[in-house]
């Protein structure tokens, strides 16, 4: 058993090239400043990357190296499995055991730093603005249902990798090893899964990797330190109801 140490928003089509291709992106509506200031850079040629090895040098030669998608097909279920399972499935697959064992307040824990991990990986990729290597290299490795076209947002920070640091780092810090190092093999996976599959750069996964651990270490932090933070919370999980076993 578990014992503890201690919504998607509505798109909006805008016609902005991606950088690297010219199809036009679907913004999420709460990152529209976002997309209007990238608009204005990217329709003048003054967009740059902050990434300044994006797509050379190691960054693409390790790319390369690794993105072998459809030339295995047990790899490539292995590799869709992992994209798939760090998708919106992460959030039922920790949140619903943890809630189900009577761990409330890391169920609370978990959801927020799952929420501020998207919200900030987000604002990150529209600032940076980067290109897939799906959109800028030639002979890019890809499977169907996951091109660079099913992609809405920009490559740097790997929203996949960001989400499944986050929960691997957050379960490490609250549950210690024992629970966290499946955690982050599960995230490791899934960051080797994007670049397998074509839609990130490596530098990518490690960024991902670097926001998502910051921000559970963050919120942990707070958790443990923060006594308004306690009391919100201990407020909004008892108005929760329980969910009782039935007894015979």
């Amino acid at each position: 058993m578990l014992r503890p140490v201690m919504a998607e928003e509505p798109m909006v089509d805008l016609p902005l090239a991606v950088q690297g291709g010219g199809r036009c992106s679907r913004w999420p509506r709460g990152f529209l400043p976002f997309a209007a200031l990238y608009g204005e850079h990217r329709h003048r040629g003054r967009v740059h990357a902050f990434v300044t090895f994006a797509s050379s040098g190691l960054d693409e030669t390790i790319f390369r190296a690794l993105n072998l998608a459809g030339t295995d097909p047990v790899l490539d279920r292995i590799f869709v499995f992992f994209t798939i399972l760090t998708g919106v499935y992460v959030i039922f697959l920790v949140a619903v055991p943890l809630w189900l064992k009577g761990l409330r307040e890391a169920t609370f824990d978990v959801l927020l730093v799952l929420g501020i991990t998207i919200l900030v990986s987000e604002a990150i990729k529209y600032l940076v603005g980067r290109a897939r290597p799906c959109d800028t290299l030639s002979n890019v490795r890809t499977l169907a249902g996951y091109r660079c076209s099913a992609e809405f947002d920009p490559a740097f920070p790997s929203g996949h990798a960001s989400r499944a640091f986050a929960v691997a780092g957050f379960l490490t810090v609250r549950f210690r090893w024992k629970v966290g190092v499946p955690a982050g093999a599960v995230a490791v996976l899934a960051g080797l899964s994007r670049v397998y599959l074509g839609l990130h750069w490596p530098s990518d996964i490690l960024g991902g990797a670097v926001v998502g651990i910051a921000l559970a270490l963050l919120v942990e932090y707070v958790s443990r330190r923060v006594g308004l933070y306690q009391r919100i919370r201990r407020r909004i999980v008892e108005a929760i109801p329980h969910l009782r076993r039935r007894t015979a």
